[in-house]
């Protein structure tokens, strides 16, 4: 088989890990989510009419999962806060990023290191975005938040590498207060402090 096809057959292997996989109504895959940020991220794009490299905007959306092949399941928001399972994950990423990058394409690997170094205003926009998406997808399922202590504040820090999402995601927190109260969990004061920093 050409490394071509290989690459495709790989790729496709994508769609088999889960998000969310310790609560299944809220389940996608790592493919549906990078479709929708792709989608957001050429939106919000023009929206804004933003003066960076749209086209390394939308590789690194394409590409900042990429490290997650294979996974049975992307690691779930409260798991992020234990650092040996986030550790572990992330070594297990970079791994899989050198075997896609060494076999087959070896700008994956550029593109998934400028994600994760947030070091440019592309990578600040994108993961903005990713957490932006990490958001909205569990409020659009209609059940009880899980987690629901850490959700409230996920993507507090990446919304400020990126100010611009600052009327939306207010938006967002309104949202989610309103869905905190209904299904009688306290919303706590510092869930809106990313707001008062502004």
């Amino acid at each position: 088989m050409s490394d071509t096809l290989k690459f495709l057959f790989r790729s496709n292997d994508l769609q088999k890990t889960n998000r969310y996989g310790n609560n299944p109504p809220f389940i996608e895959s790592t493919a549906e989510h990078t479709f929708k940020l792709v989608l957001m991220v050429d939106y919000f794009y023009k929206e804004f009419e933003l003066d960076l490299d749209y086209q390394k905007c939308i590789h690194l959306a394409l590409y900042h999962d990429f490290g997650e092949m294979d996974l049975a399941k992307d690691v779930d928001i409260k798991e992020k806060s234990d650092q040996k399972i986030h550790e572990s994950k992330d070594a297990y990423e970079k791994d899989k990023i050198d075997e896609m990058a060494n076999l087959y394409y070896a700008p994956i690997r550029e593109y998934y290191y400028e994600y994760k170094e947030k070091k440019t205003e592309e990578s600040l926009f994108v993961q903005a975005i990713d957490k932006l998406d990490a958001v909205v997808h569990p409020l659009t399922v209609g059940e009880e938040i899980m987690n629901h202590e850490l959700f409230a504040t996920y993507a507090d820090k990446a919304i400020k590498g990126f100010p611009l999402f600052m009327p939306i995601y207010k938006e967002l927190k309104g949202i989610m207060r309103e869905r905190y109260e209904k299904w009688g969990f306290t919303w706590e004061k510092e869930y809106d402090a990313v707001f008062e920093e502004e």
